[in-house]
């Protein structure tokens, strides 16, 4: 880490258990984005916040689950509620469920957070409008943890119209290509249903990408990154 890492990096007290916890998911390698998609291992990440302000407003729940050599892996998921004192405004507890009851007996966000680095280690996340669940994700680890979130990221909002341009969907939202795959979520709005939802979406986007002889986790990076540059201001908001 640079020392200007290190001077803006939040300095977080965490009681020892915790803190042992957080140096062992920093001290895990990083994943290699030369590796074969075959092989490959993502975290499909959703999170639920109190609302769209990526400034002001806080995480609330995380849902997680894993991809694993081309395959959702149904028994490997991670959600989670963060304790909060205060329960947000009334228009998002109907979104997302998530009421004062369920938010005061969530858990410890140091805890909750701890749990989702240890889950996702260091392999690459998957999102879709990525950057929304990364900034949130990122401003609630820091706070809580002192911990930068450095895992790479895949932008499905600009991995489906790259890999399926014949849809017509450039700005899209996740329904909208649920639909078009032919896909149904079990429920969507919840964390971890709305990230299975978003994984059965990968694996469409995987095979499609093996056929286009792209077969490696940075091809799929450099296709996000291309398509995102034919779409200004594409990323910002939830599924």
């Amino acid at each position: 880490m640079s020392w200007l890492a290190r001077l803006f990096r939040p300095q977080i007290e965490l009681p020892p258990g915790l803190a042992e916890r957080a140096r062992a998911w920093r001290e895990q390698p990083v994943v290699s984005e030369r590796i074969a998609l075959t092989q490959a291992r993502f975290i499909v990440v959703d999170v639920e916040t109190s609302g769209l302000d990526m400034r002001k407003d806080r995480l609330l729940s995380i849902g997680a689950c894993a991809v694993e050599a081309m395959r959702l892996r149904a028994g490997e998921s991670y959600a989670t509620i963060l304790q909060r004192d205060e329960a947000n405004a009334r228009a998002n507890i109907l979104i997302h469920g998530i009421g004062p009851q369920a938010q005061a007996a969530g858990e410890a966000p140091e805890e909750s957070l701890l749990g989702f680095l240890e889950f996702a280690g260091r392999h690459p996340l998957v999102a879709f409008h990525a950057s929304f669940d990364q900034t949130m994700l990122d401003r609630a680890l820091r706070e809580s943890l002192g911990v930068r979130l450095i895992n790479p990221w895949l932008d499905l909002a600009h991995l489906c119209p790259a890999l399926f341009p014949e849809a017509r969907l450039r700005q899209a939202g996740l329904d909208d290509w649920l639909g078009y795959f032919g896909l149904r979520a079990h429920a969507r709005h919840r964390a971890l249903d709305d990230a299975f939802a978003t994984g059965e979406i990968f694996l469409v986007l995987l095979a499609r990408a093996q056929q286009r002889s792209l077969t490696t986790v940075s091809a799929l990076h450099a296709a996000c990154e291309q398509q995102a540059r034919l779409v200004p201001g594409g990323g910002a908001g939830g599924a």
